[in-house]
């Protein structure tokens, strides 16, 4: 993906708000996609000057965090992109990519992963094996506590899908009946005009 600066993006959107042109046209002139210039736009209007920046700092988020993000998400008519606006986040991406790792890896996928090539070191047999993170052991307490939280995680995320599930069969059948209805009074339109 290209890498738009901070310049040429305030300019667009500028010439947005004007008022003077559409996304369309602005799109046709700088050949870039639409859908992008109306990320910019909202991010300006959202976070001023600073959602037009590139964020320099990696900022790391937390498992509850992602986790919110997610929930939130499915469980409400937002799209990302609201979403991400709502939450403080620039990239309404990062909510997409947290879904996915989170539908193919649960939890896991969602805890922050050292960057980078792994280290190799030669065969020492008087070494003794390290643990593949740096963090010191959780002692017994804490990681109950964190299993218990995320199990409890876990069952709300698994009663959010449900309700989920639940209203768009409601709203599916509530669109049936108004379609059933739409035909039974055109069909007595019909009759009555007959």
């Amino acid at each position: 993906m290209a890498k738009y600066s901070y310049e040429l993006k305030k300019k667009i959107v500028e010439e947005y708000l004007s008022g003077k042109t559409s996304y369309s046209v602005l799109e046709d002139k700088y050949q870039i996609d639409e859908s992008l210039i109306k990320n910019w736009v909202n991010n300006y209007k959202h976070f001023g000057d600073e959602g037009l920046m590139r964020s320099r700092n990696n900022r790391a988020y937390s498992v509850e965090f992602k986790l919110e993000a997610i929930t939130r998400y499915e469980t409400s008519e937002c799209s990302y992109q609201q979403l991400a606006l709502e939450l403080g986040l620039t990239n309404p991406s990062m909510i997409v990519n947290w879904r996915r790792k989170y539908r193919e890896e649960g939890i896991e996928g969602l805890r922050p992963h050292k960057r980078g090539r792994p280290v190799t070191k030669k065969d020492d047999s008087n070494q003794t094996p390290k643990s593949s993170t740096n963090d010191e052991p959780l002692d017994a307490s804490t990681r109950e506590a964190l299993e218990n939280r995320i199990k409890e995680l876990e069952a709300e995320n698994r009663k959010l899908t449900i309700q989920k599930m639940y209203l768009e069969q409601l709203r599916s059948l509530a669109r049936e009946e108004a379609m059933k209805k739409r035909r039974r009074s055109s069909l007595n339109s019909e009759n009555n005009s007959n």
